[in-house]
């Protein structure tokens, strides 16, 4: 790999791409600009035509290893959030990300590259995605104002950056109270990706989210080439007021039955199910405070009743999550308890 080093990456990878037979792979990393390798030197690079690559850059063979639609779902998006695609390329996650947002919502789709940048602008116009904007943005700054977004998702472009921990501060700075960031890069055992010496293991980007501010850490995910570490943004808690009679007895409740879940942290299905039975109509602001107590057996119990109830217990799961007093331990729960739910396959109706 020695006689490469001097290559940019685009560089390298047309260079395969004439010679390489599986186009569908290797074209992959084609399709998100050098953030920092190659930056002082894009404009050596001609995309004007970019339009003849986008049969491969968003072919059927990308979707069977990327899974667009399972990394969406790890950003857990819903109506009217703002989410960032930074590395957005030939706008391969924009379409999935403007449904998952809705009307309400908008899908920031950011780029260095300004023939990818102008290309982008054309297909978002043709394919009437209005809750898109597309906007070039420099090497070493996602351009994002403070508080201005609810997610953010790079996907096989994190390894490309050049100051990691100065641009994770400036997208932790970006992020509203309770936000994230996902991160998709390459495993060092993919056959498909960038150069050995360029890839990051999942412990190194987590500590370099961590010196950005975030809390993170990696997830479970189906991706056959690829890895996914989400950073979470860390908000001290602003304190919360002394539990109420109603939900002194309702911690009680879950205390009795804790011990019949004690090799799974205090909570199972047993567990849950004994305490919904406790519960009357009039206990949502109770059940909803339980989730700040300092309990993690309380806070998941609590939270795994809401997700039990489906879309609006996921809703009300949600609206807590990016609840600035919050405390950060029990706002990772909340977000376990979320990702689990979501997980589960969806029964059909009865």
């Amino acid at each position: 790999m020695t006689g490469r080093k001097s290559m940019t990456m685009i560089e390298y990878m047309l260079q395969r791409l004439c010679g390489h037979a599986r186009l569908g792979l290797t074209i992959s990393v084609l399709i998100v600009p050098s953030l920092g390798v190659a930056a002082d030197k894009k404009t050596e690079h001609n995309f004007s035509h970019v339009a003849k690559y986008v049969k491969n850059f968003d072919g059927p063979e990308r979707d069977a290893w990327q899974k667009p639609e399972e990394v969406v779902s790890l950003l857990q998006l819903w109506p009217g959030n703002v989410v960032a695609d930074i590395g957005a390329g030939t706008g391969h996650f924009e379409a999935y990300l403007a449904k998952a947002v809705g009307t309400t919502g908008r899908v920031l789709a950011l780029d260095v590259e300004p023939n990818m940048v102008t290309y982008l602008k054309r297909r978002l116009k043709k394919e009437g995605l209005t809750n898109v904007t597309v906007q070039k943005v420099g090497p070493n700054d996602p351009g994002l104002a403070e508080g201005s977004v609810d997610r953010l998702l790079l996907v096989n472009t994190w390894h490309h950056v050049s100051q990691r921990a100065q641009y994770a501060a400036a997208m932790n700075r970006a992020l509203r109270p309770g936000g994230f960031v996902v991160v998709v890069d390459f495993t060092a055992e993919s056959p498909e990706g960038p150069p050995a010496h360029e890839r990051l293991s999942p412990a190194t980007v987590i500590a370099e989210l961590q010196a950005g501010g975030f809390s993170a850490r990696a997830v479970a995910e189906s991706l056959p080439l690829q890895y996914v570490v989400i950073g979470q943004k860390q908000v001290p808690s602003q304190g919360r007021p002394a539990p109420t009679a109603r939900q002194r007895a309702l911690i009680d409740i879950i205390n009795a039955n804790g011990d019949r879940a004690r090799f799974t942290r205090g909570v199972n299905t047993y567990t849950v199910e004994a305490f919904q039975k406790a519960l009357t109509p009039n206990d949502d602001p109770a059940l909803r405070a339980l989730l700040y107590h300092n309990d993690p057996v309380v806070i998941r119990t609590a939270a795994s009743v809401f997700a039990t109830r489906g879309d609006q217990g996921l809703a009300i799961l949600r609206e807590i999550s990016v609840d600035a007093a919050l405390p950060t331990n029990n706002r990772s729960i909340v977000d376990d308890v979320i990702w689990t739910a979501n997980a589960r396959p969806k029964l059909p109706p009865r």
